[in-house]
């Protein structure tokens, strides 16, 4: 048994609705077409903002109110292309075109969390969702019919790592205005 040492393991993200969610998985199953690969589960697919690491409550609360600071807009996803990241394995969905609204509120978020001793990552922000993981070769076809979002909030989740993957607690959750 681990050592409960009061630390969590966090992040933020952007976190689709439950019918998303399951149209997004069924999108994975199809893109594999039977290929072997560890597919996320359903209510496990989201956008990661930022990575927080195993943090104390300390920091939790910082970070907590730094993402409370934020008045961000709003804004539409268009879920329209398939991609694999073949180094790592990783079939992905993710916008061709990303709003403006969405990198600004990684960035913004990555800047609120510096006070709070919290390094923001520097390499260019790509929105996508991890469909599965383990997964070899090129999916069939790199568009897909779009799936919209509208995103209007964005979370804090604990991950807790374990023999069948990761599991998910959503904990917090701000507002995006407009």
């Amino acid at each position: 048994m681990p050592e409960d040492t009061g630390k969590q393991r966090l992040f933020f993200a952007l976190w689709p609705p439950p019918g998303l969610q399951r149209a997004l998985a069924e999108r994975a199953r199809e893109a594999l077409d039977g290929r072997r690969a560890r597919r996320v589960p359903a209510e496990n697919l989201h956008v990661t903002l930022a990575f927080l690491g195993e943090v104390d409550a300390r920091t939790r609360e910082c970070a907590e109110e730094a993402a409370g600071s934020l008045e961000l807009p709003s804004f539409t996803l268009a879920i329209d292309r398939l991609g694999l990241w073949a180094r790592r394995g990783l079939l992905w969905a993710g916008p061709s075109r990303a709003p403006e609204a969405l990198p600004a509120l990684a960035a913004e978020l990555g800047r609120s969390l510096e006070p709070c001793g919290l390094e923001r990552d520097r390499r260019p922000f790509r929105a996508h969702l991890t469909l599965a993981r383990k997964a070899a070769g090129q999916p069939p076809r790199q568009a897909m019919d779009p799936l919209e979002w509208r995103v209007d909030r964005f979370v804090l989740v604990a991950s807790q790592l374990g023999p069948g993957g990761s599991a998910y607690t959503l904990l917090r959750e701000w507002p995006l205005h407009g």
